[in-house]
C-alpha cells in the first residue's frame, strides 16, 4: 500500500494529506480551518479535519504512516 502523511499546521490553521512517508510528495487533500490566523481553533475542529484527511487517504488507498501535529486534535487531559 502507498504511504501518506497528514500534517496539522497550527500556524497556517490548515490540515493536509500528502504523498510519501514524510509528506514530501504531492498534496492530495487540503483543508483550511480558518482564514483568520489569529482565530483559536478547537480540538474538535482539528479532530474533524484529521478524520476527513484519514477518510480521504482510505478512499485513495493510501496508508497514513505519520501524523504531524496530532496533539492539536487530542483533547487535553
Amino acid at each position: 500500500m502507498r504511504k501518506a502523511c497528514v500534517d496539522l499546521n497550527y500556524q497556517l490553521k490548515c490540515a493536509s494529506l500528502c504523498r510519501g512517508d514524510l509528506g514530501g510528495g504531492k498534496c492530495m487533500h487540503f483543508i483550511q480551518l480558518s482564514e483568520d490566523l489569529s482565530h483559536i481553533t478547537s480540538t474538535k475542529e482539528w479532530g474533524a479535519a484529521l478524520d476527513e484527511c484519514l477518510g480521504k487517504a482510505e478512499e485513495l488507498k493510501y496508508e497514513v504512516t505519520r501524523i504531524r501535529g496530532q496533539a492539536l486534535a487530542n483533547p487535553k487531559g
